[in-house]
């Protein structure tokens, strides 16, 4: 017995079944593998730049035995709220992101961030921080998403960490 009509042209199942790809297949939704920056590299990245917020606060804790209470804290909520959205937006990465090559960019056209797109990052950061467990789940959270690698950050602010190009 024959089939009276092809398969393909089956009206049983959703159109377009045969282009589903299998399990493991690339569906191309994401750019390159190796041009997002990597979860080492990103942790470092933080870690550096974790170590340059810890100096200022050092420097505000001396600056407090010849100065007022004032000038350090005014010191330190200046350095610490404005060291990663500043240098993010103007650099498109902040010291420890420069020195482990990595860049910050906007997930669609992969431009540049304004400095509202890159404040809105760092307040995400924080509010991670300020909760443990959001904290710790959105450090890790680049090491298991796919295709782009974010952060709960990053997808707030939809951006994107890529290798810098040399």
């Amino acid at each position: 017995m024959e089939l009276q009509q092809p398969i393909a042209d089956s009206p049983y199942g959703y159109p377009g079944w045969r282009s589903v790809p299998y399990v493991g297949e690339r569906r191309g939704a994401g750019p390159g593998e190796d041009a997002l920056g990597r979860f080492g590299a990103r942790l470092t990245a933080r870690v550096l730049d974790i170590g340059v917020l810890a100096v200022a606060v050092f420097l505000a804790s001396v600056l407090t035995d010849f100065a007022g209470d004032v000038l350090p804290a005014l010191f330190v909520m200046v350095v610490v709220g404005g060291y990663e959205p500043v240098l993010t937006a103007v650099y498109g990465a902040t010291l420890g992101k420069r020195l482990c090559g990595l860049r910050v960019v906007r997930r669609g056209d992969g431009g540049g961030l304004g400095f509202g797109r890159a404040l809105w990052r760092w307040v995400c950061v924080l509010v991670g921080c300020a909760v443990p467990v959001l904290g710790v789940v959105n450090l890790l959270r680049c090491a298991w998403d796919r295709p782009y690698r974010q952060c709960l950050h990053d997808k707030a602010a939809d951006t994107v960490v890529r290798r810098a190009q040399r």
